[in-house]
């Protein structure tokens, strides 16, 4: 059984690959060339859209993961089955949940790794998009339609620009009591970081107290624990985030560029990729089951192909309902999960009952 599982897990290690690096490959061709003017608009040259490909695979990657997973399945039972492997393996007793079994630990260990080099490698690459200002990564992601807030202490900040990332601009400061009132609102038309003495020095800016009881001091420096660094990581979209910012972006009282609950959601969506994983495969191997004669696994590759579409789809409207609070955050990421544990356990079965 332990060759015969390695035996499997190769086959769908493979295709996993093969199909991932395709996707990879045919996404960022055709994300490179719907860029392409912006791209090459900065003077860098032919190489530019290799440089961007390269940033945007991680993303890309992270966007492409499950559907890759689902698809490598399906081709390796569709392998099996038309070198009439399946039919031995039941010959030899091998039922559904066995085969589950088998792969199991391929498919959870693979997307665990999966999961890992999206953590480590996505924020570097969205960061350096970010700072470059190319394509969904522009510097004017930060505008007056769409600013930045963000809590530092007892100060709520608003900024409605940013023209590079060491900038901001059009900002404005509400300094908060213990009862939570404004005492002092500021006003500043720059705010430049200054990386020696670790503090932001405002140009041009103006305050006033609400109730007008005293004259608040010039505010011409902004200390804050705010750096470029974790103002890109506030103004970028939560799941493009590790999961430790993920984490502390979650807290309540820390900021960022959606509520809390969104960090969340995205926390929980990316750990439980690998179970997804699994939840796919209960799904996949029942539907793969075809070993008649002239079976090729073509229409049961259609068909699990669709099922795992459907799954996205689940997900992705979940996930839209997540983040603007219409969902709570487990309830969103679990939803999916149960609905297709009950369907792969009834196809299982069902499959088993046909068997005797």
């Amino acid at each position: 059984m332990i060759r015969l599982a390695i035996y499997i897990s190769r086959i769908f290690v493979f295709n996993w690959l093969v199909v991932t690096f395709g996707l990879l490959l045919m996404i960022g061709l055709l994300d490179s060339l719907a860029n392409s003017a912006a791209i090459l608009a900065d003077g860098r040259g032919f190489t530019a859209s290799f440089e961007y490909m390269l940033y945007r695979a991680p993303v890309i990657f992270d966007r492409v993961l499950l559907f890759t997973i689902i698809v490598a399945m399906l081709l390796s039972y569709v392998k099996l089955i038309r070198q009439h492997e399946l039919v031995a393996m039941m010959g030899f007793g091998f039922s559904v949940p066995k085969q589950v079994a088998m792969l199991a630990p391929a498919v959870i260990g693979l997307t665990m790794l999966c999961v890992i080099f999206i953590n480590i490698a996505m924020p570097p690459s969205v960061r350096a998009l970010q700072a470059w200002g190319v394509g969904e990564y522009k510097r004017t992601a930060i505008s007056e339609d769409k600013p930045l807030w963000l809590q530092d202490g007892t100060r709520i900040v608003r900024a409605a620009g940013r023209t590079d990332m060491e900038t901001l601009t059009d900002l404005q400061f509400f300094d908060l009591e213990d009862n939570g009132e404004i005492s002092i609102v500021s006003w500043a038309d720059k705010a430049s970081y200054d990386y020696e003495n670790k503090h932001w020095v405002l140009t041009h800016s103006d305050r006033i107290t609400p109730r007008e009881m005293f004259t608040p001091a010039p505010f011409t420096i902004w200390t804050s624990e705010q750096t470029p660094t974790s103002i890109a990581k506030l103004a970028a979209d939560p799941r493009d985030l590790s999961l430790a910012d993920m984490r502390h972006f979650r807290t309540e009282g820390n900021s960022g560029s959606k509520p809390g609950f969104a960090y969340g959601y995205w926390y929980l969506h990316r750990i439980t990729r690998p179970l997804a994983a699994l939840v796919l495969l209960i799904c996949a191997v029942p539907i793969m089951q075809k070993t008649g004669r002239e079976d090729t696994g073509d229409k049961a590759l259609f068909v699990g192909i669709a099922a795992g579409v459907v799954y996205l789809i689940l997900d992705g409207a979940l996930s839209t309902f997540a983040v603007s609070g219409g969902v709570s955050p487990g309830w969103a990421v679990a939803m999916p999960l149960i609905i297709f544990t009950l369907v792969g356990g009834y196809l299982t079965l069902k499959t088993e009952d046909l068997s005797l």
